[in-house]
């Protein structure tokens, strides 16, 4: 099955996507939450790296403050070494959350504090990649996968093509040199085709689609 991939991250103007040091920061306003939070009811795995985990501890689900919905979406983790936190709240929910590991990761289970069913799926590469995990989750039956960061993985994603869709919200704000900056080093420049723009309350959420 090949799976649609929509990468969805918010930004400041000057195209940071947290503060220095990584610590986090919410660029969203009300109006891209309604909209992440519609998009995660229609998704049918959320994927993120393990930082993001770890560092953030985000709940990956829907929000009914924003957007109803009884969907839980599964929730898939680039975990080269296998070292999530096992008390993430990721766990807490009655859902898969698969961890993609490098063929090194240490072996035996996770013993994550939750209700989720943990699964492993480890690659041959080292380093699992984007194209792995597109592909592993396209065989588990996933065909709508959202990716939600961090930088490694956006980078990953992008860079090597494994995407159908990027939403980018736009924040009015500054962050400045120090903070992490929403892709890594490339030897040459993207070109990723059309942009769609919307404003989106006091922001603008920049939408790329392939052969848009």
């Amino acid at each position: 099955m090949k799976s649609y991939v929509t990468i969805n991250f918010a930004s400041s103007l000057d195209g940071k996507i947290a503060l220095k040091g990584g610590k986090s920061f919410k660029f969203s306003n009300y109006e891209d939450l309604v909209r992440v939070h519609e998009l995660r009811s229609k998704s049918d795995v959320i994927l993120v790296g393990k930082n993001t985990v770890n560092l953030d501890d985000p709940k990956l689900v829907v929000n009914e403050k924003y957007f109803k919905s009884d969907h839980i979406p599964d929730v898939a983790i680039l975990d080269t070494t296998l070292a999530v936190n096992p008390k993430a709240r990721v766990f807490n929910y009655p859902r898969k959350v698969i961890l993609l590991c490098g063929k090194d990761a240490r072996k035996g289970p996770v013993l994550a504090e939750g209700e989720a069913e943990t699964v492993i799926r480890r690659s041959t590469l080292i380093r699992p990649n984007s194209s792995y995990a597109v592909k592993e989750l396209g065989s588990m039956g996933y065909s709508r996968i959202m990716v939600e960061g961090g930088k490694s993985v956006i980078s990953s994603f992008i860079s090597e093509g494994n995407w159908d869709e990027i939403s980018i919200f736009y924040s009015p704000i500054m962050v400045g040199e120090e903070g992490i900056s929403m892709f890594g080093p490339l030897s040459n420049p993207l070109t990723l085709g059309s942009a769609e723009v919307l404003k989106l309350g006091d922001g603008v959420l920049v939408r790329i689609k392939k052969g848009f």
